[in-house]
């Protein structure tokens, strides 16, 4: 499991961006009343060092200033958010080891729909079907790897499943990189961590655990040595799935992202729908498409396209944990392109889950700058930018549309 003080010192490379920020944004009086289709998950940090998370429904987030003042969903602790469908998942971690399913009501406001709690944090949930959803357990220092099907309405465990770690490696510090279902397999990536200094050693393949789908039951781990470990330290985003079920692996090695070492190109690697192995055939290298760099994060868009957060450093030169500098750019899968955003400053990442809305033609994510947080709206059909609110918040955690 991942320590309190490993996730406090983590979370001071965002402080050192997102404080002053923070303080700044406070003064603006110009708040925007919470209500609307929008909602954020704001972070805010208590006078002890904690943190809480408020998740709040606007109805603008293009003027004014977001805030968590007075509504929404309070949740203090460590927590990760994702959405799907109508419905945004908040997974605890640290002390509070439950899942919250939040809904929007008739009046627009948001409802706290299930709670519940487990031994262990989740690492990961993802979508298996209309009616299911799966989660992932699996630390640096856990034994057992620990699936869970919940029923997506009531967040009611409908089945558990618990396999070895000793299935997935015989090293010790298995840590979760990205999960993603696709017609009758599970695949779950993971790298090694030492649970006690959280070096990387093992550097020189990609591994993939594959499991069937829905019995969840272990089939193989396949690999690759043209690329290291797939995804890394807290961005979940190591696994994407294109709308055809094809699966893409992604593999950086960043010191940034927690690596202490790195010995393999970066790059995207590729399973066909159907298939239980790496595509030989394709090979995406993110390096020679950026000149040196590599990914951080990446969402997937649609039409084999992605948005994507690139370290603009090279890896011998960037600062374990920092998660930055970061550039917003559009990765083309197929044609193996990336292409920068304009108007979106260099900054800083979270060290986490990208949060990121996709919106038809727009995404919109949260950017911190030295006078405050702002939300960009990017038009996918031009690569421009536009900027929007001000945000009260340390940093965002989650950016969804119901």
């Amino acid at each position: 499991m991942i320590t309190l003080n490993k996730m406090r010192s983590w979370a001071m490379a965002i402080l050192v961006v997102s404080a002053t920020a923070f303080v700044t944004a406070c003064n603006n009086d110009d708040e925007v009343a919470p209500a609307g289709d929008y909602a954020l998950s704001l972070a805010i940090q208590g006078s002890e060092g904690g943190f809480t998370y408020y998740t709040v429904p606007f109805a603008d987030v293009m003027t004014g200033t977001l805030s968590a003042v007075g509504t929404g969903i309070e949740q203090p602790g460590y927590y990760d958010f994702t959405q799907f469908d109508r419905t945004i998942y908040s997974i605890g971690g640290l002390d509070d080891v439950n899942v919250v399913a939040i809904t929007q009501g008739a009046d627009d406001q948001l409802n706290q729909v299930g709670d519940v709690s487990f031994a262990n944090s989740l690492s990961d949930i993802v979508k298996a079907d209309d009616g299911t959803l799966v989660s992932v357990s699996i630390s640096n220092d856990s034994e057992v790897v620990t699936f869970r099907k919940f029923n997506s309405n009531s967040i009611i465990v409908m089945d558990t499943v618990e396999h070895p770690v000793s299935l997935l490696t015989d090293k010790t510090g298995p840590s979760y990189s990205g999960m993603r279902i696709s017609g009758d397999h599970l695949f779950l990536s993971y790298y090694i961590s030492d649970p006690d200094d959280f070096a990387t050693d093992y550097t020189n393949e990609a591994s993939v655990a594959v499991f069937s789908y829905p019995e969840l039951e272990f089939e193989k781990i396949i690999t690759d040595s043209r690329v290291g470990p797939i995804g890394g330290f807290g961005v979940k985003s190591g696994l994407i799935e294109d709308e055809n079920g094809n699966i893409y692996a992604v593999s950086h090695s960043n010191p940034a992202n927690g690596y202490s070492q790195s010995t393999k190109p970066a790059g995207i690697l590729k399973i066909k729908r159907g298939e239980t192995e790496f595509d030989k055939e394709y090979f995406f290298d993110i390096e020679a498409a950026t000149d040196g760099l590599n990914t951080a994060h990446l969402k997937y868009l649609g039409n084999g396209k992605a948005f994507a957060e690139i370290n603009q450093e090279e890896r011998d030169v960037q600062a374990r944990w920092s998660d930055g500098p970061l550039k917003s750019a559009i990765v083309d899968l197929e044609a193996k392109t990336v292409n920068y955003i304009a108007d979106v400053p260099e900054h800083a990442g979270l060290g986490r889950r990208l949060a990121a809305l996709h919106d038809g033609n727009f995404v919109y994510t949260c950017i911190p700058e030295e006078e405050g947080i702002f939300v960009y709206r990017i038009d996918l059909q031009s690569l421009t930018a536009t900027k929007g609110a001000r945000v009260e918040a340390n940093f965002v955690a989650g950016f969804f549309r119901f």
